[in-house]
């Protein structure tokens, strides 16, 4: 067994004390270091994640919105092609003798005097 001699005293006890003391506080720093960082790639990664969620929501979006404006240039295009239409049929209404022609074909009228024979559609000609 080592014995301990009380005559042993220690060297320098306020170097060794400031030494600790200095390493104790490199120790709280390097901790400290770690800490921040830490919260700091926690807050870069959230914002990071964050952002490229609202990215891609937004072109989510973005396709909708250019979906919905296709199909609306699409009803745009129907309803010009039907405005035409229905404009040539208005200038062909003002001709007496279109109206004419349409009381016939689709009334069965006739001007006086006139007989009107119905033949039969091509359809039924191939019975």
């Amino acid at each position: 067994m080592v014995q301990q001699n009380d005559k042993v005293t220690a060297v320098n006890e306020r170097y060794v004390d400031q030494e600790k003391k200095k390493q104790e506080r490199a120790r709280r720093r390097k901790q400290g270091l770690v800490r921040r960082l830490t919260v700091f790639g926690v807050l870069v990664v959230i914002m990071f994640t964050v952002m490229v969620a609202t990215l891609t929501s937004q072109a989510s979006v973005i396709a909708e919105k250019k979906e919905k404006k296709e199909a609306v240039e699409e009803r745009l295009e129907e309803i010009k092609a039907e405005k035409a239409q229905l404009s040539e049929e208005v200038n062909k209404l003002q001709d007496p003798d279109y109206i004419g022609e349409v009381a016939r074909r689709d009334y069965n009228m006739s001007k006086p005097g006139e007989t009107i024979f119905k033949l039969p559609d091509s359809k039924e000609k191939a019975r």
